[in-house]
């Protein structure tokens, strides 16, 4: 039987090795923690592990194992914001008035029209609150036909070093072709980190000005990336939540939205769900009455839905495509 030490040793050993073989994973592991004292020194520790590690080529097997099973970037740190569209230019100067100008009869161009056998490609994406009412589109089926939902936990527009939303929408277009993508983001953005600000820039904490301009600099171009290829946006607002935190921080991403909405008019819909979930009162409701009868809509957590808040968020967004789109049974 081995002496003590030696097992300790040997264990220490395995540990090294493993950590010089795991350098990358390790590596982003500490960048997408949050911000503080456990992160720079994650940071601190990671770097030259990894500069060890790739100069003797260890990390290699690695890297061509997550290869070989199609998870080639799973060690990539991309905390790039993509837009290709321009920033604006800034606010147009005022126009003068000289006066009332005639009224120019105009008749509105009749709205597209979306059946079975043509049916409104949808795209569904967002953190772990999109999935459940991309379920429920997916239910709607006939003119409906959701042709992805995406659903990745603890992501959003303020982490991209997590997972790059940026760059998968910019993909999504030409891979599947939606005329609608229907957005779920700010769940895990409702904090005060924030990866990927531009360099010289900072952002302080949630709900200041520097954070929201940045958000809505994100948020803004995903929508006006997506107009811009012909695909109309529908913003899903975060809704009433048992959580208190989140009773404060939700609001601040929601009032973003709806601002991004209203700058995209003709292009985007914001869908209230914090009003649509709330009772009469407006509070938090763990269950609302539906066709007479009282359904559960949250989930444990008094924020994940239910099937049944799935399905009343996805009859809410199919309303409110209604203005824009003629979609027939």
């Amino acid at each position: 039987m081995l002496p003590a030490y030696r097992g300790i040793f040997v264990l220490f050993i395995a540990l090294v090795l493993a950590a010089v073989l795991e350098a990358d994973g390790l590596r982003k592991q500490a960048t997408t923690q949050p911000a503080g004292f456990g992160r720079n020194v994650a940071m601190a520790v990671t770097k030259p592990l990894v500069s060890f590690s790739r100069a003797l080529h260890l990390t290699t097997p690695r890297h061509e194992l997550l290869v070989a099973i199609g998870r080639g970037d799973e060690d990539k740190i991309d905390t790039q914001v993509h837009f290709t569209l321009p920033p604006p230019a800034g606010p147009l100067p005022r126009k003068i008035s000289t006066g009332p100008k005639p009224r120019k009869h105009t008749t509105k161009p009749p709205k597209p029209v979306f059946t079975t056998a043509h049916p409104l490609r949808v795209w569904v994406a967002g953190d772990s609150l999109a999935d459940v009412p991309g379920q429920a589109m997916q239910r709607l089926g006939g003119a409906i036909d959701v042709v992805g939902v995406e659903s990745r936990l603890s992501t959003g527009l303020g982490r991209p070093d997590l997972y790059n939303w940026f760059v998968r929408i910019a993909e999504v277009p030409q891979q599947l072709h939606p005329n609608v993508a229907v957005l779920s983001f700010g769940a895990d953005d409702a904090h005060n980190y924030m990866s990927g600000v531009p360099a010289g820039k900072t952002v302080g904490s949630l709900g200041s000005p520097s954070w929201d301009a940045e958000y809505e600099r994100r948020a803004n171009g995903v929508t006006a990336e997506l107009n811009a290829k012909g695909i109309y946006v529908v913003w899903l607002g975060l809704p009433n939540t048992d959580h208190h935190g989140f009773r404060q921080s939700f609001p601040v991403v929601n009032k973003i939205l709806e601002d991004v909405v209203a700058k995209h008019k003709t292009m985007s819909t914001f869908v209230d769900t914090w009003k649509l979930l709330s009772d009469k009162h407006g509070h938090y409701a763990s269950y609302l009455r539906v066709n007479g009868q009282l359904e559960l809509m949250r989930l444990s957590d008094g924020t994940h839905y239910t099937a049944a808040a799935g399905d009343l968020i996805a009859q809410q967004v199919v309303k409110q495509l209604g203005a824009v789109y003629r979609i027939e049974p």
